[in-house]
């Protein structure tokens, strides 16, 4: 019973929402978190595919098959994208100290 009020609540609440052009709303049957950390770990293994790539392109670059700016130009992706995975890292920890530091 409570739970059918709940939803008809929910229901009513979203009814009258403006969403803007090309947003969706945020709904209430998803895992938030879970599909941040979904993101996150998508995020990551496409950083190792990048890393994977920059070390085969030097095993090229050694064999004679690939040219030196191929090979500093993916070394770099792959460097851009660990800074990136670092600095929302650290940014995500600071934030979550700073979360569980306020008082309730």
């Amino acid at each position: 019973m409570a739970i059918e009020m709940l939803n008809n609540i929910k229901g009513k609440i979203f009814e009258n929402v403006a969403v803007p052009q090309g947003k969706t709303p945020i709904s209430l049957e998803t895992n938030i978190f879970q599909d941040t950390l979904d993101k996150a770990v998508d995020s990551l293994n496409k950083m190792s595919a990048q890393e994977i790539k920059a070390e085969k392109l030097i095993n090229d670059y050694v064999q004679g098959k690939a040219t030196l700016e191929d090979v500093m130009i993916e070394i770099e992706k792959a460097n851009l994208s660990v800074s990136l995975a670092l600095t929302v890292i650290n940014t995500s920890v600071q934030t979550v100290k700073e979360i569980m530091q306020m008082p309730i």
